[in-house]
This record gives structure tokens, C-alpha cells and sequence, in this order.
């Protein structure tokens, strides 16, 4: 049965914020925690949830998270991915189901979770909130006129207002209902000090009240929360009555100070258990509102005051959107704890600096903030500011050191009721075009900045990328490269990957590798090329004129430093019974001196069963012939620069033949790119070069087209490709 309406009235701005984070979805639903369908956003067709779907529902509500893609069931018409929700406390909550369409359906499961990331945990807080409310609500001995109170205090908890208007207004309703006189909410740390009441206290006793639980809370750090429970009861005499307020039932966030009329003579239990109700709420109220860990406002708080600028026009305002670059690495090398640390003194700098601004956390290491009536250069100016503060920190960890930094983007803020979403991606584009030209900068979204340009473009990229690796629309293609002595006992080929737009075009590697690789997809693409390039040799063995095939795979430095690569490579090995000498792995000399180790280890282990590995771009660097004594190779893939010009270029043909020359010694074969007419073909020959490749030597055809009636090869054709593909060739 489908929920009641006014559930989903009132989750309706958690499934804008779940659109705006994965606009392909069809739809979302949540499970509770007992299963039942609790609310969605659009009407689902539930006849196609199958068994496999409730399966794996049921095991996530009973034994927790599910490993690797089990969370992906692909239904009928679309793709689930069911996410588990548990509180800060580990108490379940439900199972939110995203539904993608067809487009999507090759997402990662994984890729989904973290796009999804700042409303799962904003959701998280609003589905704690919502059991909590409950649960108390049964435990208490509610008498009839207490209905309408607890119902409104529940409405008003809820509410899309601001934390401190949503705060005000139960603080003012308490004091009706208990009849006091007075109210003091202050959490420094949230900046939040409201006073309500005829009498309330003075904010300064609040505030002496608010250092002596600080005393009982830091000599009981490992249980303030029992501490502050069992600190001695206070005098019934005296007019105020304290509760501390505690985030993640660990950390002090404040205080709850309420006053009674001067004519009442004490407080009666039921109105002190009406009050610790009252103060619970409050704590998660401040939870669902406020980061955890920072203290600053939540994402669905941000976006509602971005909301209001919209509405009012915007003018003047500014936005900026900030990322602590490489913070994986502290949390490696130093660990969580320092990890947080700096997220901490992070957040106080951009206090600092941005003082009385609407600032949020996004997702774990980036930040925004609404800059109201502040210009472009002012705001790139406390930009720089953050910037230059955060440099001055200093974490040391034995004999290892780090300074952390951040690049931060600027842009103007320009209201979209519709897609309110949208507004913040010109600020996240000059984000990541300060993190390209060196990072700990801050630049200005500028619409005639080709490489911001280029960057909006990469962004709007990354979704059909994503659908086109494992949805059948990538296609491979090979290019010979032959014996320049023209006695070879195999056929051998460069595999690439190319993606088609409607008119059968190509686009440039530049224009989506840059994509590719700073969302970090390349690792899937090259499992997709390897995968094909196996089942290949499975199924056609030799070429037309009856050669046994060889090919070439390049690699990216993300699949090179990923640990789990070469398990995927030997796994695949070990399926398709290939002989892995079949196999040649291509890497550039700029990846695998990044990665150094892991390009080693990966080397090594692969070299061990049998594979062969080319030294790409070979010469560019100015350390070329030394890395020769740190990788292992079989071929030396000479740079296409020295080649183009051989045949007139003297210097160019000096330093190709004292690369052959070096090679010949450590017997290693030597390939030369971008050969391109018979004079280049004649001269790479009496230098001693062993193969070529280019135009001359054999143009890059669709793989499928060297056999007859491959079963392997990508069956993509033409009409298979929409105007959402935008691949090209990797080269």
C-alpha cells in the first residue's frame, strides 16, 4: 500500500535534494526499518520489484551493508540501488532505494552511494529525529491534553524553517504549555543563543552554567553523556533547571536553561519529564540542522536559505565553494583523527574570515558558502584568505610532515528557482580549476575562461561516460603494428576504445579524457577494454590471414594505483586461459614514475605469469634512460615528437638511435609512433627501430571488422548511440 500523502509532503524537499544530487533517477522510495514502504516521491511501479530486490532488501535490514554491487538489482524497466540508513548511534532507520534509469544503468554501485552522500546523511538526521519523536511519545504517560502539544512540537521539529527559527518556535511553545517563565538555548559552537520568556535568565549566568557541565563533561571524556545524567540533582528551590545538550551521545553542544514563575513552587515530575522530552528534541533538532563534526549548517538548511536569496533577487551575493585537497592522504599517513582535526580548524578559519555568512559542509572534505552582498573580487579575496591561513598549519606525524591546503572557486550567485540545485556548479568549476593550476588558490568563475569552459563541459560529460562503460556503448578498435623487417610469427595490434555521436564522429582524446580522469572513471574503462580484448583472443584466436593475435592495452595511472587491479587482470587471466605473453600492457613514463612502487609491484607480478609491458612516450622525460633501470620492460615505445620530423631533423634521428642503441643492449624492443609516409617507414628501418605504428603502417579500424562474425567484439552500432555519447578514442 502506498504511503499516506502527507509523508511524502513532508520528505518532499529530501527528494529534491536526492534529484538535484542524481537527476537520472526515476524515482526513490524508503523502506522503514520493518520493511513496509514508508514514502517515495513519485508513484513506483512496485510490480517490478522482484524477489532478488526483496532479498537483498530484507538482508540489509537484518545483517547490515552488502558487499561490492549487491545493492544494484536491475529490475524491468530501470536499475535499483538500495542504500542502508542507520543513525550517528548504528540504530538502523531503513533502506533508501534510488531508481535509475536505462541510461544509468552501468553506474557503480559505489559511484551512487557517494553522489548521494550529503542527503543520505542529511536524511539520516531527519529519519532519527522522526523515531525518536516516537519513540518518547509512546514511552510517556501522555494525558489528553498532552496530544496537541507533542503533535506540534513534533510539526515544528520538523519543519524546512531555519534550525533557530524551528528552535524559537518550540522553546515559545514549551513555555505555554509548562507555564514557565523563561528559556536560554545557547551552543556556542552552532552559534546559537536565543533567549525567550518574560524572565528568562541572564545570558552571562547562562553562560557560567554552561562552563560547569564543560568541567564535568572534560573529566569524563570517555562517557560525558552519563556523567552529565548522574551529576547531582539540583535544588527544587532554586528557579532555573539545566539540560545539557549532547551531539553523537558523546560531545557537549550546550545548554537548555528553563525558569519557572517565582509563584510556582517547584517543577512537578511530569513537567520535568515534559521538559527532558522537550531538551532531547532539541538535541536532535540541532543534529538534523548542524554538522556533526564542524557545527556548521546543514546541506537542506543551506539550500533553503539559498532558496530565499533566489527569491529575492540575489543581488550582490556571491558564492564559494571550497575543497581541502588531498585530505584522503592525512587519513591515510596520519589517520582519521588528525583527518577531523583539520576538517575542525578548517571550518573555524572559514568562521573566522567569512564571519555572519551561511556557511555548510557539502561532502567530507568540501565545503560552501553563501556570500551575501559581497562582489567577485572581494570574495576571491577571502578566498585567498582561507587559503593562506589554512597553509599555516603545520601536522607532523615521526619524520613525516604536512601542511594541508585548499583550492577554492568563486562565482557569482544566479537565482534559479526552478534548478535551485545548479546554482552552486560555476562555483564547484572554478573550484576544481584552482586545484588544476596548482591548488591553495582561489579563482572567479569567468564564462570566457577556456579552461573553466572545458571544465563545465567535463562535468556535464561525467553522466554519459559513466552510462557508456557498461552500457554497450563503447566500441574498440585496433590498430596494427608491424615488423619493420616485415618477419613476425603473430599479428599485432594496439587496442583503443572509441565512443560514437549520432553522426558517427569521434570526438578528440581531450575532450573527455580530462573528464574521465578527474572523476575518476578511467580504472572502469580500463576494465572494459581489458575484459573485451580477452574475450577476443578467447574467441578469435588468430587473424584473417591465420596469425596468432597480440594486442595492446594501455593503462591509466588510476588503474596502476589501485591494489585491486591486478587481482582483476590476473582474475581475468585465470578465466579465459589466455597465455598471458599474448598480452602487452602499454604505460606512459610520466604514470609510471607517479606511481612508482605500485607501477613496479604491478610490473613485477604481472611479468612473473608471462604479460609484456611497453614504456610509452618514451623520451619525454629528462630522466628517461634512468627509469629504464627501475621498470622491467619489453618494449620501449619511442615518442610520436621524434619521429614526425626524423627524416629531416638530425637531432631527432641522433636521439632516436641513442635510444635503439641503449636498447639493443638491455634487449629490449623499440616501437616508433606516428609513422606517416614510406620516407619516415625507410628511416625508423635503418636505424635499427624493430616496429612501427602510425597512418603509413595501418589506419585504427573497428575490431569487429578483422574477423567474420566475432561473438565478442562490441556489437555498438550507430543507431545504438544518442547524443548523450560523447567518447572518444584513448590513444
Amino acid at each position: 500500500m502506498a504511503p499516506a500523502p502527507k509523508k511524502n509532503e513532508v520528505f518532499g524537499d529530501y527528494a529534491a535534494f536526492l534529484n538535484a544530487l542524481l537527476p537520472q533517477a526515476v524515482g526513490f522510495m524508503f523502506h522503514d526499518r520493518h520493511g513496509r514502504l514508508f514514502w517515495h516521491d513519485r508513484s513506483p511501479d512496485i510490480s517490478q520489484l522482484n524477489d532478488e530486490y526483496h532479498t537483498t532488501l530484507s538482508k540489509m535490514l537484518t545483517h547490515g551493508e552488502l558487499p561490492g554491487e549487491e545493492g544494484r538489482i536491475h529490475l524491468r524497466d530501470c536499475t535499483a540501488y538500495l542504500v542502508r540508513i542507520v543513525s550517528d548511534k548504528g540504530r538502523v532507520l531503513g533502506v533508501l532505494t534510488a531508481l535509475a534509469n536505462v541510461e544509468m544503468s552501468g553506474m557503480p554501485y559505489t559511484f551512487c552511494c557517494d553522489l548521494l552522500k550529503p542527503a543520505l546523511r542529511s536524511l539520516s538526521r531527519e529519519l532519527s529525529l522522526r523515531v525518536h519523536l516516537l519513540d518518547v511519545t509512546n514511552k510517556l504517560n501522555v494525558h489528553s491534553g498532552e496530544h496537541s502539544f507533542l503533535k506540534v512540537l513534533s510539526e515544528k521539529a520538523r519543519s524546512s524553517n531555519s534550525c533557530n527559527e524551528s528552535l524559537r518556535s518550540i522553546l515559545d511553545m514549551t513555555l505555554e504549555h509548562l507555564m514557565l517563565d523563561g528559556a536560554v538555548l545557547l551552543a556556542p559552537g552552532r552559534a546559537i543563543a536565543i533567549e525567550t520568556g518574560a524572565n528568562p535568565v541572564d545570558m552571562t549566568e547562562a553562560e557560567l552554567l554552561l562552563d560547569a557541565m564543560r568541567d564535568i563533561a572534560d573529566e569524563n571524556k570517555d562517557n560525558v553523556a552519563d556523567a552529565l545524567a548522574n551529576r547531582p540533582a539540583p535544588d527544587p528551590r532554586e528557579r532555573s533547571r539545566v539540560w545539557p545538550i549532547i551531539s553523537d551521545g558523546k560531545r557537549l553542544t550546550g545548554i537548555l536553561v528553563l525558569s519557572r514563575s517565582t509563584k510556582m513552587v517547584r517543577l512537578t515530575d511530569h513537567s520535568v519529564s515534559l521538559a527532558s522530552f522537550v531538551a532531547s528534541t532539541v538535541e536532535h533538532v540541532i543534529e538534523r540542522g548542524f554538522d556533526s563534526l564542524t557545527g556548521l549548517i546543514s546541506w537542506p538548511g543551506f539550500e533553503h536559505s539559498l532558496e530565499i536569496a533566489c527569491q529575492e533577487g540575489g543581488e550582490n551575493h556571491s558564492l564559494m565553494y571550497m575543497d581541502i585537497d588531498q585530505l584522503h592522504v592525512v587519513n591515510d599517513t596520519f589517520g582519521r583523527s588528525t583527518g577531523d582535526e583539520i576538517l575542525l580548524s578548517f571550518a573555524a578559519i572559514i568562521r573566522s574570515v567569512l564571519p555572519g555568512q551561511i556557511i555548510t559542509r557539502v561532502t567530507s572534505d568540501s565545503f560552501a558558502a553563501m556570500l551575501k552582498d559581497v562582489d567577485l573580487d572581494e570574495a576571491q579575496s577571502l578566498g585567498k584568505e582561507i587559503c593562506l591561513q589554512l597553509r599555516n598549519l603545520d601536522y607532523a606525524n615521526g619524520n613525516q610532515k604536512f601542511r594541508p591546503s585548499a583550492s577554492i572557486g568563486v562565482a557569482p550567485l544566479t537565482p534559479s528557482a526552478e534548478e535551485i540545485h545548479s546554482v552552486l556548479v560555476p562555483a564547484q568549476v572554478a573550484c576544481q580549476a584552482a586545484k588544476d593550476r596548482g591548488r591553495s588558490r582561489c579563482e572567479i568563475f569567468q564564462s570566457s575562461d577556456t579552461s573553466i569552459v572545458r571544465r563545465m563541459d567535463e562535468l556535464s560529460l561525467v553522466g554519459s561516460i559513466q552510462s557508456a562503460i557498461e552500457g554497450g556503448r563503447l566500441v574498440l578498435y585496433a590498430q596494427p603494428i608491424i615488423k619493420t623487417d616485415n618477419v613476425t610469427d603473430f599479428a599485432y595490434f594496439e587496442i583503443l576504445v572509441r565512443m560514437l555521436n549520432p553522426a558517427g564522429e569521434a570526438l578528440k582524446p581531450s575532450e573527455f579524457l580530462g573528464a574521465a580522469e578527474r572523476y575518476q572513471l578511467m580504472q572502469e574503462l580500463d576494465r572494459w577494454v581489458v575484459n573485451k580484448a580477452i574475450d577476443t583472443l578467447i574467441d578469435k584466436g588468430v587473424d584473417a590471414s591465420g596469425k596468432p593475435l597480440h594486442f595492446s592495452v594501455n593503462l591509466s595511472g588510476q588503474s596502476l594505483g589501485n591494489d585491486q587491479f591486478l587481482d582483476f587482470v590476473r582474475g581475468e587471466l585465470s578465466r579465459s586461459g589466455v597465455s598471458p605473453d599474448r598480452l602487452c600492457f602499454e604505460i606512459t613514463e610520466t604514470v609510471a614514475v607517479a606511481n612508482l612502487q605500485k607501477a613496479q609491484l604491478f610490473m613485477d607480478e604481472l611479468k612473473r605469469i608471462g604479460c609484456q609491458f611497453s614504456l610509452d612516450d618514451f623520451g619525454t622525460g629528462l630522466s628517461s634512460f634512468a627509469y629504464l633501470k627501475l621498470f622491467a620492460v619489453d618494449q620501449l615505445k619511442i615518442d610520436g615528437g621524434f619521429i614526425k620530423d626524423i627524416a629531416e631533423n638530425e637531432l631527432s634521428q641522433s636521439m632516436v638511435s641513442a635510444i635503439v642503441e641503449i636498447a639493443r643492449v638491455m634487449n629490449i624492443q623499440t616501437v616508433a609512433e606516428h609513422v606517416q609516409d614510406e620516407v619516415t617507414l625507410s628511416v625508423i628501418r635503418d636505424l635499427g627501430i624493430d616496429w612501427a605504428q602510425g597512418y603509413h603502417v595501418g589506419e585504427p579500424v573497428r575490431l569487429g571488422s578483422l574477423f567474420a562474425n566475432s561473438a565478442v567484439a562490441d556489437m555498438a552500432t550507430l543507431e545504438d548511440v544518442d547524443a548523450t555519447i560523447l567518447l572518444s578514442e584513448i590513444c
